[in-house]
């Protein structure tokens, strides 16, 4: 029995069409050749890699096996996770550029506050873009709710009710905090507090996942018209330019202010946490290495949805 619930483990890797295809001879295949003893770690790892990949190739990710609208939504979400990334780094910059100008020479703010307000305006106009998406994608999931009942959207809306509950508690908490404390106490001198801040930082992270994670799920159930795809298409390469502005406005304000007040840079957050440095802030490496991630799943996002615009077939139906 505990042999039969390993195998259906790894059953589970792959998606439902290809179980329903598949299942009954991928069982027997694992009868036929590990018996009753457990299966190598190096086959389970081939196998879930396998049909991870298989996930991927259905859902229009990789491969050329899925039709056009498929690959289109597939970009988009890629697009889409990429900006959950983005957002995180955008955070960590906001933080770390606050009060930056009074620690730089009046001579020199001027490229370092111009590519501030790129960064800043560039982000609003992403989070509006996705507002705007949400707002088209919303009529759909409404119809969804209407056709399949509650039921189909019930366990992810409820956890992002609640994921969304905890951090903004959590980030209320905080603000009420900081506001019986003095300015060294904010900032480094409470060790419950930066403690406490950081709790609210991981929920807000946390957050944001379940949101993405929401978003797909859904969005996997909706027959979205090919009208549709396309205008998400478009705004998830509108967002992807976005996210190459405030990447190279953030590294321009690094760059500058590590020449014009590098004891700025050595003392804001995270200096300190693993090493101290006016040139190369652990924050803002972490910011670095996060936009770079992000862009990397945007631009693979991209690729996708140039491939789906590519395929002229009208006809073709997003692949649930």
């Amino acid at each position: 029995m505990r042999k039969r619930n390993h195998d259906a483990q790894l059953l589970r890797w792959y998606p439902p069409l290809w179980r329903s295809r598949y299942g009954a001879e991928f069982e027997a295949l694992l009868e036929d050749t590990y018996g009753d003893a457990p299966v190598p770690w190096r086959d389970r790892l081939s196998i879930e890699k396998n049909g991870a990949l298989e996930r991927a190739r259905e859902i229009g990710i990789v491969g050329t096996t899925a039709n056009a609208n498929a690959r289109l939504l597939a970009g988009s979400q890629l697009v889409l996770c990429g900006w959950a990334l983005f957002v995180v780094a955008g955070a960590i910059f906001a933080k770390f550029t606050e009060h930056w100008s009074g620690a730089t020479p009046s001579n020199r703010r001027v490229l370092p506050g111009f590519s501030v307000a790129t960064v800043q305006w560039a982000g609003i106009a992403g989070v509006l873009l996705v507002l705007g998406a949400t707002a088209f994608v919303l009529p759909s999931v409404i119809r969804l709710i209407k056709k399949r009942g509650w039921q189909s959207v019930r366990r992810p809306v409820i956890r992002e009710i609640v994921a969304l509950s905890i951090s903004i508690a959590l980030t209320f908490g905080v603000a009420l905090r900081a506001r019986s404390m003095n300015y060294h106490q904010r900032n480094g001198g409470s060790v419950s507090f930066e403690a406490f801040v950081l709790l609210a930082g991981l929920a807000v992270i946390a957050t944001i996942a379940v949101t993405i994670s929401t978003s797909i799920s859904l969005s996997r159930q909706i027959d979205f018209s090919r009208r549709l795809l396309k205008n998400l298409s478009l705004a998830a390469m509108a967002l992807t330019a976005l996210m190459v502005t405030i990447a190279v406005g953030s590294g321009i304000w690094w760059t500058t202010e590590a020449f014009s007040a590098p004891k700025f840079l050595e003392n804001s957050i995270g200096s300190g946490i693993v090493f101290t440095s006016g040139s190369f802030p652990p924050a803002l490496l972490l910011m670095a290495v996060l936009m770079v991630l992000g862009l990397m799943v945007a631009l693979a996002g991209v690729t996708r949805v140039a491939r789906g615009f590519s395929d002229s077939d009208p006809t073709s139906h997003a692949h649930r």
